[in-house]
């Protein structure tokens, strides 16, 4: 209301001073953009996608770790930090590694005891002319206290050391089997991991040494959800306050931009949990094939790939 209010006056004020001061330019009638911009876009916090997890049954990950001419063709597998070996036999989590984007696959006996289908997105946040620190705060465009206000700062140890690698922001929501956070990320953690300076720190140099576009997967484009009315609303609200555009609405499915990924959501009052149903990703080159890992299919189109976890849930209930 207050905006539309505003625009208005703009709009008055400038008709008004054409009147008044006879026909002038043409660049000097239109209404100058940079200062609507100064008093409509606030100075909100950048919203990227970091990564985002799955656990998934036995049998999937078996055959997600074991199918050698999968791995080799589709992407680099690891086990983590802080050396990113490759994923061994006791391995109990595996990451599959794009040129911004991570996958984060649990196995059933995760070190988490987080059940088959829980899964989560991880946000990064950067704050236009702020560095890391450890009082950095969201910017919001709208100010509450009733989303984004628990912290938690994530460390590393590295070298006998911890050091913190970022402080994640979230709504605590009990019971939940979606997890969502936004974090802001320290370069001195990259340093300390690589042993040379980061000015700034980036998703791309942090996944560089593992990274190889020689392997098809690059990156994730959209992330498809199915939740509780509960989560629905948290993670609506949620990337409301950061300022992410809501683009369109089909049916009952609201899709949602940040700067660099598309969330398609769904509310259902059907389901006992929230889950990520299916993520379609960026390849480096075509492929058009299918691969079946236990309860995931993955389907190759062209410079597109589509993970469809449908068949974990239905035999996972």
């Amino acid at each position: 209301m207050f905006q539309r209010i505003a625009i208005c006056s703009i709009l008055l004020l400038s008709f008004g001073s054409c009147i008044t001061q006879g026909k002038k330019e043409n660049d000097n009638t239109i209404i100058d953009r940079k200062k609507i911009d100064a008093v409509f876009n606030k100075d909100i916090s950048k919203v990227l996608l970091d990564h985002l997890y799955v656990v998934v049954d036995s049998i999937t990950y078996t055959k997600l770790t074991k199918d050698n001419q999968w791995k080799n063709k589709y992407g680099s597998l690891d086990s983590g930090l802080p050396d990113f070996a490759p994923v061994h036999d006791k391995a109990l989590t595996c990451f599959l590694r794009g040129h911004q984007h991570y996958i984060e696959i649990l196995s059933p006996k995760n070190s988490y005891n987080e059940p088959i289908g829980k899964s989560g997105i991880g946000f990064s946040l950067k704050n236009k002319n702020e560095h890391f620190h450890l009082g950095v705060k969201p910017r919001l465009k709208i100010t509450k206290n009733s989303f984004l206000y628990a912290t938690e700062t994530v460390k590393m140890p590295l070298r006998n050391h911890k050091h913190t690698w970022f402080k994640a922001f979230y709504t605590p929501s009990p019971g939940t089997a979606l997890h969502t956070w936004y974090g802001f990320y320290n370069p001195t953690f990259l340093d300390s991991l690589y042993g040379n300076y980061h000015a700034t720190y980036s998703r791309e140099a942090f996944l560089e040494p593992v990274y190889t576009d020689q392997k098809l997967f690059n990156a994730i484009k959209e992330i498809y959800l199915n939740c509780t009315l509960n989560d629905y609303r948290r993670i609506i609200q949620e990337l409301n306050y950061l300022g992410c555009k809501f683009l369109e609405k089909k049916g009952n499915i609201l899709t949602i931009a940040s700067e660099d990924i598309i969330i398609n959501i769904q509310p259902s009052d059907q389901i006992e949990y929230s889950r990520i149903t299916k993520i379609i990703c960026r390849l480096n080159d075509k492929d058009d094939s299918i691969t079946q890992l236990g309860n995931v299919t993955i389907t190759n189109q062209g410079t597109e790939s589509i993970w469809d976890f449908d068949e974990l849930y239905r035999n996972n209930p």
